[in-house]
């Protein structure tokens, strides 16, 4: 458990810091901003467009071949970006960004998958939860610690050595014993073209996600423009502190005490909790309050995650575990385009107070939605999980 979770996490680091590095990247190859905006684009849409592809493969192949696979194509891919040249056409800088982002291996899917035949189901969504809260170290440590080394030595080479680096987490990961233990699955129903996306259940599950994506993206551009709304720009870093200090600590209780009960109910409730704490944003004056609240609102986080991550796991359907997991990755990084996407036009109509106020009806919407489709959510899963049977 320690060593597959510990590669999950290390695997995530870049993630958070990947668009920036494209971006700077692009800046110190003399681009303009249209043009890094364009590749950053082009990345997140290679990495959400190719997650359950390749979460699908995974599926079938087995983790091992395809995350080797991966290794290879995600270190060519990201030193290939660094590689290409001033001169060269601004479709080959959007292709390579593309590329790099489509090659990024779905570690932390694959973990998922091997803990959920390692584990019952409330220690599963234990190990989730947990995940879920450490993702958050992953997430603000990535940006920082891989821009301070872009600036020190330069965002190519940056960028290269990190392509390198989880290209060789990922080996290790695939050539752990359980990952080849795993085998491949073969029990999953065949010829299906909409794979998980036929499951209901799992759709239902993906209106979540999406939601959370959406309401997130806002936030973080509301935090940024309430900073300068306050005149304080220089405190931003310490508003996203303070938003991963409260997921993070509130993820760790989570894990302790809260693995039982109904899953489903957990989530509906953490749903609602997250727009009224995002409601309250809206309305506490001063940057002080602000930083308060904003460590209450992030106390949801990382527990919603984890009981997503649950009941992804719990509602999957046979041999599309990997599939199920990766679909998630792609609901939230939509989500989270979108959410940045309508933040910004209410930012610019109305104000920052609204963007918070548009996040928290963004989740009401999305608690709604996800109450009026739970019949698709199977309560005999749920009761299982409830009553710690092995899903």
């Amino acid at each position: 458990m320690a060593r597959t979770m510990a590669l999950a996490l290390l695997a995530r680091v870049p993630l958070g810091a990947l668009g920036l590095l494209v971006i700077l990247q692009m800046r110190d190859r003399g681009q303009s901003y249209g043009l890094a905006g364009l590749c950053a684009g082009a990345c997140a849409l290679g990495m959400a467009g190719a997650a359950v592809v390749v979460g699908r493969l995974i599926d079938r192949r087995g983790q091992t071949v395809m995350l080797v696979a991966c290794s290879v194509l995600v270190a060519a891919a990201s030193i290939g970006f660094a590689a290409t040249p001033s001169h060269a056409p601004r479709a080959a800088f959007v292709g390579v960004a593309f590329a790099v982002g489509a090659a990024q291996p779905p570690v932390a899917a694959c973990a998922r998958v091997l803990w959920q035949r390692m584990l019952d189901a409330p220690a599963f969504t234990v190990v989730v939860t947990v995940d879920a809260t450490l993702q958050e170290l992953a997430f603000v440590l990535g940006p920082v610690v891989l821009v301070a080394v872009a600036t020190a030595i330069g965002p190519g080479v940056t960028l290269g050595v990190t392509g390198v680096l989880l290209a060789a987490t990922t080996l290790v990961f695939a050539l752990l014993p359980e990952t080849r233990r795993l085998g491949v699955a073969r029990d999953g129903p065949a010829g299906s073209p909409l794979g998980a996306l036929g499951n209901p259940g799992i759709r239902t599950l993906l209106v979540v996600t999406g939601t959370l994506g959406m309401a997130l993206g806002a936030v973080e551009l509301g935090i940024v423009s309430s900073a300068e709304h306050h005149g304080a720009r220089g405190a931003t870093g310490l508003l996203y502190a303070a938003w991963g200090i409260g997921s993070f600590v509130a993820g760790l209780l989570a894990a302790r005490y809260w693995s039982g009960g109904d899953p489903s109910r957990r989530a509906a409730g953490l749903m609602l909790a997250l727009a009224a704490s995002l409601t309250l944003l809206s309305v506490l004056p001063g940057m002080v309050l602000l930083t308060v609240g904003l460590a209450i609102s992030g106390a949801t986080i990382a527990p919603l995650f984890g009981v997503t991550y649950s009941l992804v796991g719990l509602h999957a359907p046979p041999g599309m575990a990997t599939e199920s997991f990766t679909l998630q990755t792609t609901a939230l990084m939509g989500g989270a385009a979108g959410g940045a996407a309508l933040a910004g036009g209410v930012n610019g109509a109305v104000g920052p107070p609204a963007v918070f106020l548009a996040a928290a009806a963004v989740m009401v919407l999305g608690a709604i939605a996800y109450r009026l489709l739970g019949r698709a959510l199977d309560p005999e899963l749920d009761d299982r999980a409830r009553h710690g049977e092995e899903a």
